[in-house]
C-alpha cells in the first residue's frame, strides 16, 4: 500500500514537471484563442467628384459716350483703364445737333416779305431778316429747342406759321465699351469727366452692336 501511494505521487510529481516546463507554447507565438479575428470590410466609395464651382456672374457689355472732343475721351479712357477696366474704344461717323432755326417758310414776293417783316417787329421780333433767294423770313437761331419754342410762340402771335429746323454737322464721335461683371457696379460718369468742360455730358447704355476693330480715340 506504501508503494502505491509513493508511485502515484512520483507519477503526480512528472506530469506537473512535463506539464509545467515541457508542455508550453513556442515563444513569439500567441495562444489560438487571442488571435485577433480577420474580417473583410466593404470597400468605402470614394466621395463623389464636388461640383464645379459654380461661374462667374455672366458678363455684360455697356458703352459710355458719346465724346466730340478727342482729347476729352483720351483722358476718360485713361480714367477707366486706372479703375482696372480695358475699354474697347471706338469713333464712329455721325450728325451732331447745331442748334434750331426758326423761319418762316413761301413767302416768294417781296411785297409779302416786306409785311411779314413789319407784322413780327409789331410782336416784339425785330431781329427777323428776309432771304430774298430762298423766299423765307429768318427769325433767330437757338442752341437750345426751348429758346426755338419761344421765338415760334411768337412768330404765331403776329399770325404767321413757324417752321422749326434742327441743324447738324458731321462730326466723329468717340465711345468705350467695356465687358464687367453683371454685379460689377458701372463708374460714375462725374468722376471719370472731373475736370472735363463738356457742353454735354457722356452716359452709359448698352452696347449696340459686336465691334470687331477698336479706333483709339487720341488727341
Amino acid at each position: 500500500m506504501r508503494l502505491l501511494v509513493l508511485t502515484l505521487a512520483l507519477a503526480n510529481l512528472l506530469y506537473f514537471g512535463w506539464s509545467y516546463w515541457i508542455d508550453k507554447p513556442p515563444p513569439g507565438r500567441a495562444p489560438l484563442a487571442s488571435a485577433s479575428v480577420l474580417q473583410l470590410v466593404p470597400a468605402i466609395a470614394a466621395p463623389a467628384a464636388a461640383a464645379a464651382a459654380p461661374e462667374g456672374a455672366a458678363a455684360r457689355c455697356s458703352s459710355l459716350g458719346p465724346f466730340t472732343d478727342p482729347s476729352a475721351a483720351a483722358v476718360v479712357g485713361t480714367a477707366l483703364r486706372a479703375r482696372n477696366i480695358t475699354p474697347r474704344e471706338r469713333a464712329v461717323q455721325s450728325d451732331v445737333a447745331d442748334g434750331y432755326w426758326v423761319y418762316v417758310d413761301n413767302l416768294r414776293d417781296p411785297e409779302v416779305r416786306a409785311r411779314a417783316l413789319k407784322r413780327l417787329a409789331r410782336a416784339g421780333v425785330r431781329d427777323a431778316a428776309a432771304l430774298a433767294s430762298s423766299g423765307q423770313v429768318s427769325v433767330g437761331l437757338f442752341s437750345e429747342q426751348a429758346g426755338a419754342n419761344l421765338r415760334a410762340a411768337a412768330v404765331r402771335a403776329a399770325g404767321l406759321e413757324p417752321v422749326i429746323e434742327a441743324r447738324t454737322h458731321p462730326a466723329k464721335e468717340y465711345w468705350f465699351d467695356v465687358n464687367l461683371a453683371s454685379d460689377m457696379p458701372l463708374p460714375a460718369v462725374a468722376a471719370l469727366i472731373a475736370g472735363l468742360n463738356m457742353s454735354a455730358a457722356p452716359a452709359w447704355g448698352g452696347c449696340a452692336a459686336p465691334v470687331d476693330t477698336a479706333t483709339p480715340a487720341t488727341p
